[in-house]
């Protein structure tokens, strides 16, 4: 073979490979993007709404692995198939030994946990440039941040965009359910939630996601103060426990410079905190009246990280062999207890898969190759995917923090290409 055929096939390898790159890309945009625009919309099926992110995202998906920009991480895919057969394995156990709760399996249920949880067994087959990718991802966080902050600025010339029902025809609305309208407490106000996004929860977990990786990658102060401003006025306490994770596990992943960004993050927050309570006492003490609701029965903080725990303990004490086989899709979400209750998103996976489901799906989002960033967010992002709502069939949060976390296979900027 000749040197000149040798540079041609060379520079087709090239091309082709500048052009995944792009495709990953846009498919990048699209993720965020409809996760964040599109949460609130909804395709009627049968009676049931099914929230359009999934389908657009698994769609998309599908066509980038025809094209060839993605592809499936062989160890992620192992996992992926392990949950999927420890899932049937409690149905089959279920439709001979029916158990003490005898409610049934959700065929639903399962197959909606399933089809979403698949989205992590993908990877971008180039790598990407890791700043490029992340510029990409918080341009439409910053979006969304900005819209939150306009949206509780409004307020105040008695304007509220809170909700697109009469904007949006409720056949295609994905808003029932949800806490669109949280009072802050004191005045007239409402929380901010983001005006795209479902909940002032929901919007405050994204800033404080953001917030991560402008801290460890981008470090832009005006974009960092865009993402802070987002955080304070959703006056939802998950975005904080999401940024705590990260602050408690950053210098853990990344010796001595996780260290330094610890501590730096901590005082700015410090800080900020501070100014707050001298300028905007209110807002304090907003925040401050809820730090007792783990405590307190009924409340959203109780029902959110302590009666999942109890629900957990009550089953597997009445029904062991839920341990291993679950009691079934869809399940825990319908049984009778003495007391008000939710589910986070493991106590769902243990008490209807099992709890070797639960530890193949965690490990299903943990593995794979990762770039220091992607380790340095892996345990603050499965704190907010497992602990702050239940977001394992809710592909809004699930596919945005499974691209970045996982799906996303990154080569940093000072890496040889």
């Amino acid at each position: 073979m000749s040197l000149s055929m040798i540079q041609q096939r060379l520079a087709t390898v090239r091309t082709a490979s500048v052009a995944r790159v792009q495709q990953v890309l846009l498919f990048t945009t699209v993720i965020v993007a409809a996760a964040v625009f599109l949460q609130r919309l909804s395709l009627p099926a049968g009676g049931k709404a099914i929230n359009v992110v999934g389908p657009i995202g698994l769609g998309f998906a599908a066509v980038g692995l025809w094209r060839g920009s993605l592809r499936f991480s062989r160890v992620r895919l192992f996992l992926f198939v392990l949950l999927c057969m420890l899932a049937l394995l409690g149905v089959a156990y279920h439709e001979i030994h029916p158990g003490r709760f005898q409610i049934g399996s959700s065929l639903q249920s399962l197959l909606q946990f399933l089809i979403l949880t698949s989205f992590a067994t993908l990877s971008f087959t180039e790598p990407v440039p890791e700043r490029e990718f992340m510029r990409r991802v918080t341009a439409v966080l910053s979006l969304v941040a900005i819209a939150g902050i306009v949206q509780f600025a409004v307020q105040l010339a008695g304007l509220r965009l809170f909700s697109f029902r009469g904007i949006v025809p409720d056949a295609f609305l994905f808003e029932d359910g949800y806490n669109l309208q949280i009072p802050v407490g004191f005045g007239d106000l409402y929380k901010a939630n983001g005006f795209f996004m479902l909940e002032p929860s929901i919007f405050s977990q994204i800033m404080a996601f953001a917030l991560m990786l402008e801290i460890l990658v981008l470090k832009r102060t005006r974009i960092l103060a865009l993402f802070a401003g987002g955080l304070l006025l959703s006056m939802a306490g998950t975005g904080w426990i999401v940024l705590a994770a990260f602050v408690a596990t950053v210098a853990f992943s990344m010796g001595r410079r996780g260290i330094v960004v610890s501590v730096v993050t901590l005082a700015v927050l410090g800080l900020l905190a501070a100014a707050v309570g001298v300028l905007a006492p209110d807002i304090t003490a907003a925040f401050t009246g809820r730090l007792d609701e783990v405590v307190r029965p009924s409340t959203s903080g109780h029902l959110r990280f302590i009666t999942p725990f109890w629900l957990l303990n009550d089953v597997l004490t009445q029904e062991p062999a839920a341990a291993l086989f679950g009691i079934g899709g869809g399940a825990s979400e319908k049984l009778t207890m003495p007391y008000d209750y939710t589910v986070n998103t493991p106590v769902k996976i243990a008490l209807e898969y099992g709890l070797p489901a639960l530890a193949a799906y965690v490990a299903l989002f943990a593995a794979g190759r990762k770039t220091a960033t992607q380790r340095a967010i892996l345990a603050p992002s499965l704190v907010l995917l497992l602990f702050t709502g239940g977001y394992q069939q809710f592909a809004p949060v699930l596919f945005p923090v499974l691209l970045v976390m996982s799906v996303a296979n990154l080569r940093p900027d000072d890496a040889p290409r």
